[in-house]
């Protein structure tokens, strides 16, 4: 802040230029003094010029100007205040005081002195400067923009500033705006590493991946680090460029072959391109190097289970299990795994032993109630469920799994009771409002189906059976214009999600190759 007070400094000398010619000789050499940067001199002769003129607003003001320099903050804000005393109409007294409680972070001083500065002179560009800085450093994005808009050029000399208008504009979504500033403070060389990296994570975090890894590229171009590679390695596997992600992440474990979080990231980046024997010899690896982290296991069975090879992620998950003492997470992998064989009596094993590592495992509970219900128990699969509600109150899988299946036993009151509930937990999750618009649908409740199904598609409008469901309620409700819009939408996202799962079946599946030949199958 050295520098703005500088600048402070030298607004102030302006603003008061005019009153100069009429001054006292001590006043005119003090003025001068303070140009040349003499500021200890230059009070002197600001008190000598006080002293013969004790009313004058102007001498008090430089006095502030003086003692700011000389870091006397306390006696220079007294001084800017007998000088708005003396005459509240003059803009650069209210200006400075405002910029030195900015300074010291007395935001709520320093906001009414700088608004009165700028309603006495609205195109006062420093004073909205000082009205930028304050509203980045109060979180108010959108107006810190608009004062910067009208300081002219001096946000652009300031490159923190710059750097916080760049986070600002990412924050309000104008990632347009926040990448032509970044380009700008780059061009200017005024965006070191550390503060791009800022700004890089902050365009990761909203989503803005292709914004972000421009950023991640230039630090790795400034400092080819492995920590700058791998941070641009994951932006790129998160914007959705895996080719080049693996390649530099393959490139970072020559480095560090047994990083387990690189060996994770190769693992989803490899998955992703559908290189699905990488992807398993990644994940496989990730695990070897960090056998204790029961997520590594995880991570690797997930994708056993995705190409069916149960037996194997059974066999992963007993070795995972002898490796740490968080077994919780893997007795509920292996509770799935056997689920999904149809040994039911080992899964309930594996999910039991899940409790008894940790009682509050509400998808231990989930898992129990669907072993019994694929075994057309529903009984015994809604008696867990309302026992685990007793024990674990307001925990949205139990809540969300006990009104499916107490609106498949046709006991509806407490489904909705329950599906209500769940919603409350997770408002962001379209399932239980689609599973309510359903019992409303039972029941003929035309209006409360269609604002359930509704309320579904504005979180997800991607969910064709809401959009199917909601073309009956339209037609139910005499609305056939609108009941025929849903209709097509649900034809055409049911295509594209058809032509989806094609897509992804024969990327699994591959092309047909030519025949290999005897001499071929023999030496590989």
């Amino acid at each position: 802040m050295t520098r703005l007070r500088t600048v402070a400094s030298v607004l102030a000398l302006l603003a008061s230029a005019a009153a100069l010619s009429a001054q006292s000789s001590p006043l005119q050499e003090g003025v001068n003094l303070i140009r040349e940067g003499q500021f200890d001199q230059a009070l002197v002769k600001l008190e000598a010029a006080h002293r013969l003129a004790p009313s004058n607003p102007a001498i008090e003001n430089f006095i502030g100007i003086a003692e700011t320099q000389l870091g006397h903050i306390d006696e220079a804000c007294n001084h800017y205040r007998n000088a708005i005393r003396l005459d509240p109409s003059q803009t650069a007294p209210h200006r400075n005081l405002g910029f030195n409680l900015l300074t010291a972070k007395d935001y709520g001083g320093a906001e009414p002195e700088l608004r009165e500065a700028l309603r006495l002179n609205p195109n006062d560009d420093f004073a909205h400067y000082y009205m930028s800085l304050l509203a980045l450093a109060t979180s108010r994005d959108a107006e810190a923009i608009e004062h910067a808009s009208h300081a002219g050029q001096l946000s652009g000399k300031d490159p923190e500033v710059g750097a916080g208008l760049v986070e600002a504009y990412v924050r309000i979504g104008s990632v347009d705006d926040a990448s032509k500033r970044i380009e700008q403070l780059e061009k200017a060389n005024q965006l070191p590493s550390a503060r791009e990296f800022q700004i890089a994570v902050l365009l990761s975090r909203r989503a803005y991946y292709s914004q972000a890894v421009h950023c991640f590229r230039r630090i790795a171009s400034l400092d080819p680090s492995w920590q700058s590679r791998y941070n641009l390695s994951l932006a790129l596997l998160f914007g959705g460029q895996p080719v080049e992600a693996s390649t530099l992440l393959t490139t970072l474990l020559s480095e560090q072959p047994n990083n387990a979080d690189m060996l994770t990231f190769l693992g989803s980046a490899f998955e992703l391109q559908q290189k699905m024997p990488e992807a398993l010899e990644a994940y496989r690896a990730a695990a070897a190097s960090d056998p204790s982290n029961p997520d590594r296991t995880l991570d690797y069975t997930r994708l056993l289970m995705d190409l069916d090879r149960y037996d194997e992620a059974i066999q992963v998950v007993h070795d995972g299990m002898e490796a740490t003492s968080a077994t919780g997470p893997l007795e509920l992998r292996l509770g799935a795994v056997e689920m999904l064989k149809s040994n039911y009596t080992s899964a309930r094993d594996a999910f039991h032993a899940a409790l008894a590592s940790d009682p509050e495992l509400d998808a231990a509970y989930v898992g129990l109630a669907q072993t019994y219900s694929r075994e057309a128990n529903d009984s015994e699969a809604i008696r867990i469920l309302e026992d685990a509600r007793g024990k674990l109150p307001g925990h949205y899988p139990l809540e969300y799994y006990f009104g499916l299946l107490a609106s498949r036993l046709g006991r509806e009151a407490e489904a909705a009771t329950a599906l209500e509930k769940a919603a409350a937990l997770e408002p962001n999750s379209p399932n239980p409002f689609y599973e309510l618009g359903k019992l409303h649908v039972a029941q003929q409740e035309w209006p409360q189906a269609r604002k359930a199904f509704e309320h579904v598609i504005a979180l997800n409008s991607q969910f064709a059976p809401a959009h199917y469901q909601l073309s009956r309620v339209y037609a139910r409700l005499g609305l056939n214009a609108k009941a025929e819009r849903e209709a097509k939408q649900t034809h055409m996202l049911v295509d594209t999600q058809r032509d989806e799962a094609l897509r992804r079946q024969r990327e699994r599946a591959g092309s047909f190759q030519p025949q290999a030949s005897a001499n071929q199958l023999l030496h590989p």
